[in-house]
């Protein structure tokens, strides 16, 4: 798992998230069906409880690719906001310099307004 930026999709999991879900939707599937195919994916792997950051990273991505195709979903959007506020994502930047700490943290927290607003 990799990240190349503070930016909402600049990690490997967002990435693959917003991938899947528009190739989920591409092969007829339903929101919710793709949502669904993606948080199964996730919680196969990862333990939500254990690994807080990476479903963060995971509802993260899925938020804002709903959001960008106008399909956004309370409950995904509740949980975003609700591990946006938790700080789960932060973590992952806590070894990071102080700058790209401070910017991601002001991302997200647009985010979160955006969310909030939507």
């Amino acid at each position: 798992m990799g990240a190349w930026g503070t930016g909402l999709f600049d990690d490997d999991i967002t990435c693959d998230v917003r991938d899947s879900f528009i190739d989920y939707l591409d092969e007829g599937n339903t929101v919710e069906e793709a949502t669904q195919y993606i948080l199964e994916e996730y919680l196969d792997e990862f333990n939500p409880e254990e690994d807080l950051e990476v479903m963060s990273l995971v509802y993260i991505g899925l938020s804002a690719i709903q959001m960008k195709k106008k399909c956004l979903q309370e409950q995904v959007r509740k949980t975003a906001i609700d591990l946006i506020e938790h700080g789960a994502d932060l973590e992952l930047w806590e070894e990071a310099d102080t700058k790209d700490y401070e910017k991601r943290k002001e991302v997200l927290g647009e985010f979160k307004e955006k969310l909030i607003n939507f």
